[in-house]
């Protein structure tokens, strides 16, 4: 039988740390949250995305990434992002940042409040170099992955960056817009 008493006190000693931390940082606030952790020594993640309507897609995100790093820094795209280059009901989901935020292996959130042109990959590099974490989180699914590699690329051959892509294939990758797409046509038909 499992020692579950000595499992629920290290529960208990996360819970009261989480419970006096706020994990929704600016982009100020998640500068200092980077350099902090690296002169700790400590490595740092970053993983982008809308997380509009959670899925198991994102959740293997996030579970991939930590394996990579001591820190996940999550990176909300802004509800701007989301109406300009998803679609204009999105996002669904308004309150992303309080789900996100309450993510176990999420140890930060940067609520951007940007709109970059995902095919700006000069302008998304230097958001990474300003950022300066230790690795990116990509996914060889994500129909931008080569936007992506190209700013990690452009950040660290000319700003100076030296971010480490991090490269995943999720065994269940999903698509918000799928799982939208899916829900309606099964409304349409009742």
């Amino acid at each position: 039988m499992p020692n579950y008493e000595s499992f629920i006190k290290g529960r208990l000693q996360v819970k009261d740390i989480i419970r006096n931390s706020n994990k929704l940082l600016s982009m100020d606030e998640a500068i200092e949250f980077v350099r902090t952790a690296q002169g700790m020594e400590k490595s740092v993640i970053l993983v982008q995305g809308t997380w509009d309507l959670t899925h198991a897609g994102h959740v293997q995100h996030i579970r991939e990434a930590t394996k990579h790093a001591d820190i996940v820094l999550l990176r909300l795209a802004s509800a701007k992002y989301a109406r300009t280059y998803k679609s204009e009901e999105r996002p669904i989901e308004n309150y992303r940042d309080m789900v996100v935020g309450e993510f176990e292996n999420v140890d930060a959130v940067l609520v951007d409040q940007t709109a970059i042109n995902p095919e700006d990959i000069a302008e998304n590099a230097k958001f990474l170099a300003k950022l300066k974490p230790d690795m990116l989180a990509l996914e060889t699914e994500d129909d931008k992955f080569h936007l992506k590699i190209g700013a990690v690329t452009y950040a660290n051959s000319f700003l100076g960056a030296s971010i480490k892509p991090i490269i995943m294939t999720l065994k269940h990758f999903n698509f918000t817009t799928k799982i939208i797409n899916k829900i309606q046509s099964r409304t349409r038909r009742v």
